[in-house]
């Protein structure tokens, strides 16, 4: 474990790295102990950070400076970056890694991302269907003033 740290280098969580690789959090762990991915500790807890580009062979995108400028905004808790990830990963191919993504994006308030979870959720995108689920992140989305999730709720209430 290497704790210099190229200055400008996108790090991420063992949590981060997971989310996105779609391995374990502590698969990532353990090879970190091992030596086969490079990590930093930043705090005395032993908190692992894992620099972005080590992770490029089990990444679903091409990394590249615009994915970095993402990861490292998504690791900052940025709902937007997160959104976008999701999308980028949906696009990919890669709906149950999006989803996730959708998932950090909704914590972060973003209504844009809970409507995805509905479609998600409804259509069984990434995920096994669960309208009921589906219903209730249309439901936060409105709540939100999500326009279209607005116009859905209405429409649900009105019926055909």
């Amino acid at each position: 474990m290497n704790n210099a740290v190229p200055t400008g280098t996108v790090m991420l969580s063992a949590r981060t790295a997971a989310r996105l690789t779609g391995r374990t959090s502590r698969t990532l762990q353990r090879w970190c102990e091992e030596g086969t991915l490079p990590s930093v500790t930043v705090n005395g807890k032993g908190k692992r950070m894992i620099p972005v580009d080590a992770l490029a062979p089990w990444l679903p995108l091409p990394l590249n400076d615009a994915l970095r400028t993402l990861l490292g905004r998504a690791e900052g808790g940025d709902g937007e970056a997160a959104l976008a990830l999701g999308l980028a990963l949906l696009e990919g191919g890669q709906p149950a890694l999006a989803l996730a993504w959708f998932q950090e994006a909704a914590e972060a308030g973003n209504a844009d991302a809970m409507h995805w979870l509905y479609q998600a959720y409804f259509q069984g995108l990434g995920t096994p269907r669960n309208r009921t689920l589906g219903i209730k992140w249309l439901a936060e989305a409105a709540l939100r003033g999500h326009a279209i999730a607005l116009r859905q709720i209405e429409q649900l209430r009105l019926g055909p």
